[in-house]
């Protein structure tokens, strides 16, 4: 009798708020195992906060009597944490949700639709206070940031403002997407748009009044403005901005509104692209192809010969088993596709290059000058086709390749005419054919917008340094991911290296102290960018044997240590 009253008491129903705290551990669990949330919540915050100190340590804005910068630029990097935990994580993971099937599963279950939602929210939210405790107590130690006692209830009640102002435009991304991949790249080019527009990482600049005017009516500006002034000791009042609640506020409500009159459970219907080819008569079949483009095992490819009017011939006619080149070219062509088809690699590897160059040269002056002579907007230029190198070549490609050994698609290969070598060198030629395409698209923005480009000579000495330098970051992409156990533990680790390296390298910023260009120098991504200017400065190309020597060393001992330990296939789970 007890035994069976127990089992009965073990399935009753449980509460709203038990519900609620499951699915709070079960976001924060999948967070967990998503490593580039805590890249992008915590360490970009905190790496940023890290490089303004090393940059300008006690240095005060406005002159002598100014606020201390420390005290300006945590302020942002709070600001950043809670936009990057709040928006692209509720976005990424509620489209994810949907297009599983998840959504429409919760109708079956217990589980009301908006605890599941709650739960999100609340578990973004509990990693937007981690990113905060995080950022406020680095400040506090390492750089002697004031807190203030008197604004605490407005801070905290800014801070929660926020937050849920960013997860409900999450949650509206994520309506509107048709895709998870959309999602994932529309919330994050978003969110590091916004950072930019509202000025987070212009310390001491001033961005064009465009944009400056821009920003005032997005919600991060006000929010991070808001921020600032509660932080600032030397401000009087109980730190109420009513202006800044007013914006954010109204960008939640705009944000929920969308998700109650878009929401649908439903995942979104593919597009029938092999029905539409159907209907327009079958005039040709195509071979039969595996994953990622890896050719039918029989490794002899057939095509059908079409007679008139489109009407198929009665039978196949061998073309032959695919050669060396062929299959190097395909795998290129299949890469490429991919590429192009994922919105936000075109994101981060051109439209950011080109807008932060815009940005960067625009806030600086287009005829200014390095402390060496060369004009900032050649220096600029090199640092952000060398960024875009280092997201094709050392994150994309191998995260990419990664990827297939974890889905068993290089491990399938054995059956295949296709070789790994064929796949990587076909990855491989796609990335350099996308640097190209980085490079021609900055340089041309370059000359249109601000007169400066290299020459002739230039052009031909920089490609020799651009296939070299794609060559190397791609070695020491492969050496990251040869131990990884995943290809989502190569993204979040080659993120975490490349962020905090690229201000060590004269990447985003020019006049760096000494002793953090010579910690840059022991690695190949400052002498991809220093090898550039030396070969587009519009005073005399020289060509930068030292950067190269450089270069080769770091592909010989990267590539050297990926062969040796590399997996081609993925690990068993034990």
């Amino acid at each position: 009798m007890s035994a069976a009253t127990g089992d009965v008491l073990d399935r009753r129903p449980r509460g709203t708020a038990r519900l609620l705290g499951d699915q709070l551990r079960h976001t924060a669990t999948e967070l967990w195992r998503a490593r580039v949330v805590l890249v992008f919540t915590v360490l970009l915050p905190v790496v940023w906060l890290v490089v303004i100190g090393f940059l300008a340590g006690d240095a005060t804005l406005d002159g002598p009597d100014g606020p201390r910068v420390m005290q300006v630029v945590t302020p942002a990097a709070v600001a950043m944490g809670v936009l990057f935990a709040c928006f692209p994580t509720v976005a990424i993971a509620l489209a994810g949700a949907r297009e599983r099937g998840t959504l429409k599963r919760v109708r079956t279950t217990p589980l009301p639709v908006a605890v599941f939602l709650a739960g999100r929210v609340g578990g973004a939210a509990a990693y937007a206070l981690v990113a905060v405790a995080a950022t406020l107590g680095l400040a506090v130690v390492a750089y002697d940031v004031r807190l203030v006692g008197r604004t605490l209830l407005a801070t905290v009640v800014t801070l929660v403002l926020a937050a849920l102002c960013f997860a409900a435009l999450g949650v509206a991304v994520a309506v509107l997407a048709p895709s998870t991949a959309l999602a994932q790249a529309a919330s994050i080019a978003a969110a590091v748009v916004l950072t930019f527009a509202s000025g987070l990482f212009s310390v001491g600049g001033e961005l064009p009044d465009w944009l400056e005017r821009l920003g005032r009516v997005l919600p991060l500006e006000p929010f991070a403005t808001a921020l600032r002034h509660q932080l600032d000791p030397s401000r009087p009042g109980s730190g109420w901005d009513p202006r800044a609640l007013a914006v954010v506020g109204a960008w939640g409500l705009a944000g929920a509104l969308v998700a109650v009159l878009r929401f649908d459970r439903e995942p979104r219907p593919p597009r029938r692209a092999a029905v539409a080819d159907a209907g327009r008569g079958g005039a040709a079949t195509r071979p039969t192809a595996g994953p990622a483009g890896v050719p039918s095992p029989g490794g002899v490819a057939t095509r059908a010969t079409a007679g008139p009017a489109g009407v198929p011939s009665p039978g196949p006619v061998e073309t032959g088993r695919p050669g060396p080149l062929r299959l190097v070219a395909d795998q290129a062509r299949a890469a490429d596709r991919s590429t192009w088809r994922d919105p936000g690699t075109v994101f981060f590897t051109l439209a950011m290059p080109v807008g932060l160059y815009a940005l960067m040269v625009s806030m600086q002056g287009p005829r200014s000058a390095t402390p060496s002579g060369v004009p900032l907007a050649v220096s600029f230029a090199a640092g952000m086709v060398t960024w875009g190198v280092a997201v094709a070549a050392f994150m994309n490609l191998p995260e990419a390749v990664a990827s297939a050994r974890d889905r068993g698609v290089l491990a399938r290969l054995r059956t295949t005419p296709l070789r790994p070598w064929h796949h990587l060198a076909g990855r491989a030629a796609a990335s350099l054919w996308l640097v190209a395409v980085i490079a021609a698209l900055v340089l041309v923005t370059a000359r249109l917008a601000f007169d400066a480009g290299p020459t002739a000579a230039g052009l031909l000495v920089g490609a020799l340094v651009l296939v070299l330098g794609t060559l190397s970051l791609a070695a020491c992409g492969f050496a990251v991911a040869a131990p990884a156990p995943s290809a989502q533990a190569v993204g979040a680790v080659g993120l975490a290296v490349l962020l905090p390296l690229s201000f060590f390298s004269d990447v985003f910023v020019t006049d760096v102290p000494s002793w953090m260009s010579t910690v840059g120098s022991l690695f190949p991504l400052q002498h991809l960018q220093h090898a550039l200017v030396a070969a587009w400065d519009p005073a005399g190309t020289a060509v930068p044997w030292g950067d190269l020597l450089v270069l080769a060393a770091w592909a010989v001992a990267a590539g050297a240590f990926a062969v040796r330990t590399f997996r081609w296939e993925r690990r068993a789970s034990g």
